[in-house]
């Protein structure tokens, strides 16, 4: 199991790197930040994954969400604006 933080660029859905867009269409959990990322941008993921905005959540509630990947196995893109290096909290 991997948690995969993955910068969505400036914004634009066409304009995330070709290994963030194939990671995210690879993960069956996704996991972005609906307030700065682009819904668009999570819509490869694959049928059945489970995506969530995380905008309304408290890092212990994501935290649970990455938990339970964890608990299955499954690995989970975490995608965030930018770089998630320089504009992560």
């Amino acid at each position: 199991m991997t948690v995969h933080f993955i910068g969505a660029g400036p914004g634009a859905p066409d304009l995330i790197t070709v290994r963030g867009l194939r990671l995210i269409e690879k993960c069956p959990v996704c996991l972005y930040a609906g307030s700065l990322v682009p819904e668009e941008i999570v819509t490869a993921a694959p049928d059945g994954a489970h995506v969530v905005d995380t905008a309304p959540m408290n890092l212990d509630e994501i935290m649970a969400e990455i938990e339970a990947a964890h608990a299955k196995g499954q690995d989970v893109a975490r995608v965030h604006s930018g770089d998630p290096s320089i504009y992560g909290a």
